[in-house]
């Protein structure tokens, strides 16, 4: 069996190189060797148009959203807040369609922190721009390494990410201050902080693998076998077409 070409979202950094700024395609290197780890073959996606993104399709088995800026409030029809952070209209305006083509061809797709936004928004959700104004809400954003959990999460017990795991509840790392406001009618959710906030969500269709993780696995894996078997039921649904 050939191994799964997964792809990794990325954005554009600018690295100053000798006196001179060059944008730079960027993402965490934890997501490449996360993708190693579950047995599939790395390839970053650059930031394109929309055009490119259909090609993206065409040659991943799997595609990873990775964690990064803001989603431009106007993707859900909403104007900015004065608490919302940096957003990248370029990355938007790949990712987003990027996730339908995913869909339509049904490739299997993890998203986490930005990238669980990504999907919801994609398929009509919408975000809370910024859940530390909320009243009911503890602080997400822990201080400490994202390397360490920081919370606890319950899985619903009739969610297939529960049947696949077989367990009720996790420890999660937390480095985010949005969170999903409106779930998009595709999705269900999966598992839920103690105050309430959604922290995983996947695909009604069982037979569609979409997982949507508010937290980070790809930083906790090699401490916590929990989310190893997570990304690893991922790296199986990538391999099935091959």
């Amino acid at each position: 069996m050939n191994k799964p070409i997964i792809g990794i979202t990325s954005t554009i950094l600018d690295i100053e190189i000798k006196g001179e700024v060059n944008p730079s395609v960027q993402t965490n290197h934890q997501y490449v060797k996360t993708v190693i780890e579950i047995g599939g073959i790395p390839i970053v996606l650059p930031v394109a148009n929309e055009e490119i993104a259909k090609e993206y399709v065409n040659i991943c088995d799997g595609i990873i959203f990775a964690s990064g800026e803001d989603i431009n409030p106007s993707n859900y029809n909403e104007s900015p807040l004065e608490e919302l952070q940096k957003t990248n209209i370029a990355r938007d305006e790949m990712e987003l369609p990027l996730v339908r083509y995913a869909v339509e061809k049904r490739i299997p797709i993890l998203g986490t922190c930005r990238g669980l936004g990504v999907i919801n928004v994609a398929l009509g959700g919408s975000m809370k721009q910024n859940i530390e104004t909320k009243e009911s809400a503890f602080s997400h954003n822990q201080k400490t390494s994202r390397k360490l959990p920081s919370h606890k999460i319950s899985i619903s017990e009739d969610c297939h990410l529960n049947q696949l795991l077989g367990v009720n509840d996790a420890m999660v790392n937390s480095k985010h201050h949005q969170a999903i406001d409106e779930l998009a009618d595709s999705l269900r959710v999966a598992a839920t902080a103690e105050d309430g906030t959604i922290e995983a969500v996947e695909a009604r269709d069982k037979n569609q693998f979409i997982l949507g993780l508010q937290f980070h696995p790809e930083e906790l894996y090699a401490a916590d076998t929990d989310m190893l078997n997570l990304l690893e039921l991922f790296g199986k649904a990538c391999s099935k077409g091959n």
